[in-house]
């Protein structure tokens, strides 16, 4: 009973710190930057966020790795910084820059005191107008770029993924890791750093968030001081369609490893979809954690297979619901016909309501939980925002969770996981 009270003690923490503080202000630029503010009194701390819209899906093929590649040597010195001096001075008010570079976005943020503000956000400011692209910062950060590329080949869920995506999304730029690939990476110039950046780096590309224990007014003079100089621009980035994929099923042998792997896949909506909470739901409910139906069907009731569960991506375009395995090669036609069965099972009976508040209220906590920070908030404000969903909407997500029915787990259920699908099998010898 005692954990059970820490639980809703810490929920109802989570919860007043997520909503505390003033409402949400949005203001813009002269340069048309988009600024969105929120005061949070609580603690002496501010968050200072960069957003872009863009991110390595936004690449073309031959230069797969680019925008990753990009962020990386921007932390590696500026114009009126070297590489070590950027670090002392971050230290320097006891902070740190964290950056992000997805499929849909990129981000870079820098959380401090509340007397440092100032400091932070002009620091955070020259990173993002005045990177050096420092020629041998490059060359030594392409090493490390290309050791992180090549340890995914020591991963076996990664290579199945890779596998898996390249036959999902055929040639659109979802289909490569964000970190790109050994020989496009390999081959990016100088020159290519610095018209990414002139390309993406710019106003109409960009979001720029802060939170904290920082007024408007004081939101309003930092944003003006150190982010109304960066370029202006209306561009508007748009990515190719994505076509529905079709049922594949590959099969692929790895000297490598002695275990195999099992890859089941579903095209799903993205993130504007509007089932997209339902299959939130639906995910925490087959896997994502050891309560999940697929790791005690399939790993503690039959010892099938040493990791079981399932992910869904959040994504601006075309999604996918994957479940993976991964297991020894003879329980592989075993783990395929308990998957289904799984799977079926869902579709045919739904959940309890039992089984479902269970569910809604452990994505809740986890969401909450990711909240109990200025810079958690900050990033879940700018991330709704640039994902097209509005800032706003980290708040109606929990609300729009909270209204899923039994009977929408079972629609969405049958809706989206069909007799077709993709699968990949990574099989030892």
């Amino acid at each position: 009973m005692t954990k059970y009270l820490n639980s809703l003690l810490l929920l109802f923490l989570s919860i007043n710190f997520l909503y505390a503080g003033e409402k949400v202000n949005q203001f813009t630029l002269k340069n048309n930057l988009k600024v969105i503010h929120k005061e949070i009194k609580t603690n002496p701390i501010v968050s200072v966020q960069v957003f872009l819209y863009s991110g390595s899906a936004n690449e073309e093929e031959n230069q797969a790795g680019l925008a990753n590649f990009t962020k990386v040597i921007m932390l590696k010195g500026t114009k009126k910084r070297s590489a070590k001096q950027l670090a002392i001075d971050i230290e320097s008010i006891g902070s740190s820059i964290s950056s992000d570079v997805s499929h849909d976005y990129c981000s870079y943020g820098v959380s401090t005191m509340d007397s440092s503000v100032d400091k932070a956000a002009e620091i955070l400011s020259d990173v993002i107008k005045n990177p050096s692209f420092d020629k041998d910062e490059i060359e030594k950060e392409r090493l490390n770029v290309i050791a992180g590329i090549k340890s995914r080949q020591d991963s076996i869920f990664s290579i199945a993924d890779d596998l898996f995506n390249s036959i999902f999304y055929g040639s659109h730029p979802y289909s490569w890791p964000d970190i790109g690939k050994i020989e496009t990476v390999s081959s990016l110039k100088r020159e290519d750093l610095i018209n990414w950046h002139r390309k993406y780096y710019c106003t109409g590309n960009m979001l720029l968030v802060i939170t904290g224990n920082v007024s408007l007014k004081e939101a309003k003079k930092i944003s003006k001081e150190y982010f109304s100089d960066v370029p202006k621009s209306d561009a508007k980035f748009k990515l190719p369609d994505i076509p529905e994929p079709e049922p594949k099923k590959v099969k692929q042998t790895n000297k490598k490893f002695q275990q195999s792997y099992l890859m089941i896949g579903f095209p799903s909506p993205s993130v504007n979809g509007n089932d997209y909470p339902v299959l939130k739901v639906i995910n925490a409910t087959l896997g994502g954690r050891m309560s999940g139906r697929l790791f005690i069907e399939l790993r503690e009731k039959l010892s099938l297979g040493y990791e079981v569960s399932s992910f869904y991506p959040s994504r601006k375009h075309l999604s996918r619901f994957v479940i993976y395995l991964g297991l020894m090669k003879k329980n592989l036609q075993l783990a395929k016909d308990k998957v289904r069965d799984v799977i079926n099972d869902l579709k045919e009976k739904g959940v309890t309501e039992e089984e479902l508040n269970e569910t809604k209220n452990y994505i809740r906590g986890i969401y909450l939980l990711r909240h109990q920070t200025v810079s958690g908030i900050s990033w879940h404000l700018g991330w709704w925002e640039v994902m097209g969903k509005g800032y706003d909407y980290d708040e109606k997500y929990l609300k729009d969770l909270m209204n899923v029915t039994s009977q929408d787990v079972k629609r969405v259920a049958n809706k989206y996981f069909k007799d077709d699908y993709i699968q990949v099998e990574i099989v030892s010898e």
